[in-house]
């Protein structure tokens, strides 16, 4: 069923209690509902979305400028999703490497996390060369609110209530007993076997860090929570065109068909071989005129017999020419930090989040050298040319178009000294307090976050069970 304040729900004798209602939290609460275990999901905010909602979600950013952290997170049922493009590929193997953890141990809940968010299983990648793939992705139309809302109102084992912000728990030496919750101005404390952080890639970091403040010795002050904080740096690397029948004809029968951009991504050996991060290239299918018009324009100066080659594709539909966007990897930097501020509060007494945040030198350097090598693969494969912005080849700077992904803070690990939680999620040193989202994220890799997101939860859900049937 679904409440719009705490006052209404039922009892507070709950085996699970799930803080977010967006992909993360929802997905848990699914995947448990099948195994027969109730759940209650508590959202800080409302069924749709409320700009003084969003007036909690206030920040600081200390560095370079971020897509306004107030609008590019939801604070309503759903989450994010609300928002989302709905873009779906996993994460390379190669980047779980980082993860401690296998990627068999994720990718055994692909069906179910296909089904949740409405694709198919089908991600298909074909060799190029031994540095780039043209690679797949499915799109999603699932808003988790308007998905799954009717199920969750007749549901008899997932409760939800709205209207209900979390803002720390209390207990002893890695017990968490209770959270303190705010609902409609008024405080209450929620009990549970066990609480899940699903708030996202700031608040999970946000609630941990007013925990240690508010509870002393619940958790180990020296965990690197709200560190290592990420995103998908997401810019425009340059200009440049394609031979789409040209690209067929390399690739042959492995040539991905779909409709929209051409994807391209670089390869282990290229990331290896050339000490850079990982990233997705999007060649724009769609025609921009006045950009073709520039190009050709370019080339009839530079060299008239290419330019009036290029000019007659054109005509013949054959080239893909215009923007080449660019997708990557951010590299994990403990500077890169989530903290609370010291004087600002949101309207429940909590303190406003501080992001400290830098780009990473390292990210233009992967830029330049993915554009570089891609400019080469053109090149000697006629398949068309790439030329790279001024500011990317120079070293200087790049232009974020958009920070939605926000990773990293909780993220998984072994050694207490680089993460927050294990490989089942569960927070460092405590007892029953586990995370899920792209907080735990302890690499972004190129790929979009939320199919991952998905899959950890399935997989939360089956560790949950094991855990209540040790203490049944």
């Amino acid at each position: 069923m679904i409440f719009k304040n705490f006052e209404n729900v039922p009892n507070n004798n709950n085996q699970i209690v799930i803080f977010g209602s967006g992909p993360a939290g929802i997905s848990l609460a699914l995947e448990l509902e099948k195994k027969k275990i109730k759940s209650l999901i508590i959202e800080a905010g409302k069924k749709s979305y409320s700009d003084a909602s969003q007036e909690n979600y206030k920040y600081k950013i200390i560095g370079d400028d971020l897509s306004d952290l107030k609008y590019s997170r939801l604070r309503q049922f759903g989450g994010t999703s609300d928002l989302w493009g709905g873009w779906c590929r996993p994460i390379e193997d190669w980047n779980l490497e980082k993860w401690d953890l296998n990627s068999n141990e994720i990718d055994r809940y692909s069906n179910q996390a296909c089904e949740i968010l409405d694709i198919k299983l089908d991600f298909k990648k074909a060799k190029l060369n031994e540095y780039f793939n043209q690679i797949q992705f499915q799109y999603s139309p699932v808003k988790f609110a308007q998905k799954y809302e009717n199920h969750i109102s007749n549901s008899k084992l997932i409760n939800l209530c709205l209207n209900s912000q979390v803002t720390n728990f209390t207990g002893e030496n890695g017990n968490f007993k209770q959270a303190r919750i705010i609902s409609n101005q008024k405080e209450f404390l929620v009990n549970s076997k066990f609480f899940i952080l699903a708030c996202g890639g700031i608040e999970n970091s946000r609630i941990l860090l007013w925990t240690i403040k508010q509870s002393k010795g619940l958790i180990d002050q020296d965990l690197p929570i709200g560190k290592y904080w990420m995103s998908h740096p997401w810019f425009l690397g340059g200009i440049g065109f394609l031979k789409k029948e040209k690209l067929k004809n390399l690739l042959g029968t492995n040539f991905i068909t779909y409709d929209g951009p051409i994807h391209l991504a670089s390869s282990k050996k290229l990331v290896k071989e050339k000490d850079i991060l990982s990233g997705a290239i999007y060649l724009n299918a769609d025609e921009d005129t006045k950009i073709y018009k520039e190009i050709v324009k370019d080339f009839l100066c530079v060299s008239p017999k290419y330019g009036k080659k290029i000019a007659k594709m054109l005509l013949n539909k054959d080239l893909k020419c215009g923007n080449i966007f660019m997708n990557l990897e951010e590299e994990p930097n403990p500077k890169n930090r989530i903290s609370l501020d010291t004087s600002e509060k949101d309207m429940n007494g909590m303190p406003i989040t501080n992001l400290y945040y830098k780009k990473s030198t390292k990210t233009l350097i992967t830029a330049k050298r993915i554009l570089e090598e891609m400019g080469n693969l053109f090149v000697n494969e006629n398949l068309g040319r790439v030329a790279i912005r001024d500011e990317i080849e120079n070293l200087d700077n790049y232009e974020n178009l958009g920070t939605y992904h926000h990773m990293g803070g909780t993220r998984i690990g072994k050694n207490k000294k680089d993460s927050v939680v294990n490989s089942n999620l569960k927070l460092h040193e405590s007892k029953n307090l586990f995370i899920t989202g792209s907080s735990v994220f302890t690499t972004g890799g190129y790929a979009n976050p939320t199919y991952t997101i998905v899959k950890l939860s399935i997989r939360l859900a089956d560790e949950l069970e094991k855990q209540l049937k040790k203490i049944s």
